[in-house]
């Protein structure tokens, strides 16, 4: 069905300047513990694990009715290689391991190197929350699903309390340290703290709604053509050029199952609820369109549409500003921190705000710009020629620093929100990347206790990341 035009007003905002004064009132302490994390993706999941291996008691908050954020609920089955450049060295590990044991017990997970399982994993969305839930539930984390932040007390350089909503109202959470997972940095910024969105002038990466196909022959028309064709037609419902990257994994235990990232909405700020809403229906709307263009293509007549992300899969918005913030420099030439915590060769990544066209920038040297209509540009970031030999950076850090927001002394961050510029966040915030400093913010919050997260010293974080399983260098 072709989809009609799509009306930009519903979307636009709506607010006045008039205001309503809630009343005053008592809200229920519903649990206190030594360290609350907010949001159950990868990053916030393994901060709980990390934190209740440490002895902490823990909860966790999440605003669906399972865990494990883009790998979930937006379909996004790719986690990275867990080894350096050399494909030798094993950079990444701890609780990472153990998603990827779970995913293993379920028969739900596949290497890309099946012989050497050094390249990237493609995982079951769907039983991936299986994982999820019995990894949280075995280390004696309370969990809190339905429940979403809905705003922060705060006394200074410390928050006293993070306030939920849920189906049984709002409620209060008491903790020594919060960890922000949120993405958006929604803990730092309801706490009234400065962060930083997007780039130089505040556009961020554009979202990608991510899909499950059946029924396609790839053979005669594999996924990068269909890109480079769809591209020569104006999209119906806005008139625009197809702005997506397209690429696609295997569905596991599926021959012919596909997981597409082929959907991908402009100008969106993820953090801001009338650009999300547009952003959500939008890309349902591109999705129609994908489906009725790629159907006139050979081998693709008879595709199938079997699934379709709960939500779309934001890349960035807003960073906090942190005691260090991690910049493209110290992402491409490999700088070694006395306090890493993470490390991780994924490229910077930068997905066009505003159109079509992305550019990644690799550890090796090599710069790869990709248009719209999928001709790729290559060249080098380091200045030099095309017949100079790579560059032989195993793989970068990430510092703890990173994970602390700068004005306040009880708060870590994990995941896409943490401090870092808007080129190293292109490439710290793929989910591997998030599980490592996830775990790190988990470790430290524990070990911090009461004193502050700047109490926790940094070669016992560490110290701690390694007995974990965590090859620091």
């Amino acid at each position: 069905m072709t989809a009609p035009e799509f009306p930009l007003q519903p979307f636009l905002a709506t607010a006045t300047d008039r205001t309503i004064r809630e009343p005053a009132r008592d809200i229920p302490v519903i649990a206190e513990c030594d360290v609350a994390v907010l949001g159950g993706g990868t990053s916030g999941l393994c901060a709980a694990v990390a934190a209740a291996r440490q002895g902490a008691s823990v909860v966790l908050v999440e605003h669906y009715g399972f865990l494990g954020g883009m790998a979930t609920s937006s379909l996004v089955n790719i986690w990275h290689s867990f080894y350096g450049m050399d494909r030798k060295t094993k950079i990444i590990g701890g609780v990472p391991d153990d998603l990827i044991a779970g995913l293993k017990g379920f028969d739900a997970v596949y290497n890309a190197d099946a012989e050497n399982e050094t390249a990237h994993w493609v995982l079951d969305s769907e039983k991936c929350k299986f994982v999820c839930d019995d990894l949280v539930l075995a280390s004696g984390v309370k969990l809190m699903l339905h429940t979403s932040l809905a705003g922060v007390l705060r006394d200074g350089r410390r928050i006293d309390a993070a306030l939920v909503e849920s189906k049984s109202g709002r409620g209060a959470i008491v903790a020594n340290t919060y960890i922000d997972c949120t993405g958006d940095a929604d803990l730092v910024r309801f706490a009234g703290v400065q962060t930083q969105v997007g780039n130089a002038v505040g556009g961020c990466q554009a979202p990608s709604l991510c899909f499950r196909l059946t029924d396609v022959e790839l053979s005669q028309t594999g996924f990068e053509n269909v890109q480079a064709e769809l591209f020569k037609t104006p999209m119906n419902y806005n008139n625009g050029h197809y702005p997506p990257l397209l690429w696609a994994s295997r569905w596991p235990g599926q021959d012919n199952e596909w997981m597409a990232a082929g959907v991908r909405v402009l100008d969106v700020n993820s953090a801001n609820a009338d650009d999300l809403t547009r952003a959500e229906i939008e890309g349902r709307y591109q999705l129609r369109w994908f489906l009725e263009q790629a159907r006139r293509l050979p081998g693709w007549q008879d595709v199938r549409l079997i699934g379709i992300g709960t939500q779309i899969g934001p890349r960035e918005s807003h960073r906090i500003i942190a005691d260090h913030e991690l910049t493209r420099e110290e992402v491409l030439y490999g700088h070694r921190f006395p306090d890493a915590i993470a490390q991780g060769t994924y490229p910077i990544d930068i997905h066009n705000p505003s159109g079509p066209g992305i550019v990644f920038e690799d550890l090796d040297g090599t710069r790869r710009e990709v248009k719209g209509d999928r001709t790729t540009l290559v060249g080098r970031w380091d200045g030099l020629g095309p017949d100079e030999p790579k560059r032989d950076t195993l793989c970068y850090q990430v510092p703890l620093g990173g994970l602390v927001p700068r004005e306040l002394d009880n708060v870590m961050a994990a995941g896409r929100n943490i401090g870092a510029s808007h080129e190293s966040a292109g490439a710290i915030r793929v989910m591997v990347n998030c599980m490592q400093a996830g775990q790190a913010a988990g470790v430290a919050a524990a070990l911090a206790g009461k004193r502050g997260v700047r109490a926790a010293e940094a070669d016992q974080v560490r110290t701690r990341l390694v007995e974990m399983g965590m090859p620091l260098l």
